[in-house]
């Protein structure tokens, strides 16, 4: 029985690396009034992103994870069945491009550019995580960092002042080890802008009062958050009294 066991999760990777993925990418999950995710299918997603390209930290990506790989059924699986078939998750490899630019100009109408299909150089980052069979689980890491952001502007042709938003697609794919051997998700595909004119609220020097925090997790993503000027020119946010 045991070996038998052992036998179809075997199968099930091979299968795995012919296409037929053992993890699929759900979304990217949203984060709401706490840096806190629970890996629950039900949460609420975001089907687009946005990332303030001039500040300290990159886009935080929360992909909600799901297994494609089952127990056996009638009551004969065992603890040792669920580890077995338990994704050991490793990383994840990621591909950026620029697929449209968007420049305000100063009389106030728009310059877009499309398609400039301009890629920043695939890279992969590492995480670890368990993806039980049958479960979901979220996992988070910086998708696009702030180094990545300045290189993506550069691409755009951005110059000092200007008011722009990068579109960029996000191909990831996820990957993991089960049964000793390694298994990938499909890719998953999400839009970002990288943008100077979105996300921050800049109210002036501190101190200055603000109501929006931003984003629990990172408040350069996401959303809005009122920030303020530092004496040394860099930007505060949330905005402190």
């Amino acid at each position: 029985m045991r070996l038998a066991s052992l036998t179809s999760v075997l199968i099930l990777v091979g299968c795995a690396n012919q296409g037929d993925e053992g993890m699929i990418v759900l979304n990217n999950t949203a984060v709401t009034s706490t840096c806190v995710l629970t890996g629950d299918p039900a949460q609420p997603f975001v089907s687009h992103g946005e990332l303030y390209a001039l500040g300290n930290a990159g886009y935080l990506l929360t992909p909600l994870i799901q297994s494609r790989v089952t127990l056996e059924t009638g009551g004969s699986a065992t603890a040792v069945d669920q580890l077995q078939r338990t994704i050991a998750l490793r990383g994840a490899d990621v591909s950026l491009t620029v697929e449209a630019v968007s420049v305000r100009n100063s009389d106030g109408s728009y310059t877009v550019t499309q398609p400039t299909n301009k890629q920043v150089d695939p890279f992969s980052v590492l995480f670890s995580g368990s993806l039980p069979p049958n479960g979901s689980v979220n996992v988070g890491f910086e998708v696009i960092t702030p180094a990545t952001a300045q290189r993506i502007l550069g691409l755009a042709g951005y110059q000092a002042g200007q008011l722009m938003s990068a579109e960029v697609l996000a191909a990831v794919t996820i990957r993991g080890d089960l049964g000793g051997d390694e298994i990938k998700s499909a890719p998953f595909h999400f839009p970002i802008s990288v943008c100077t004119d979105c996300v921050v609220n800049n109210l002036g020097p501190c101190p200055a009062t603000g109501t929006r925090a931003g984003n629990a997790c990172n408040p350069f993503q996401d959303g809005v958050v009122d920030c303020c000027t530092g004496t040394s020119g860099q930007l505060i946010c949330p905005a402190t009294p």
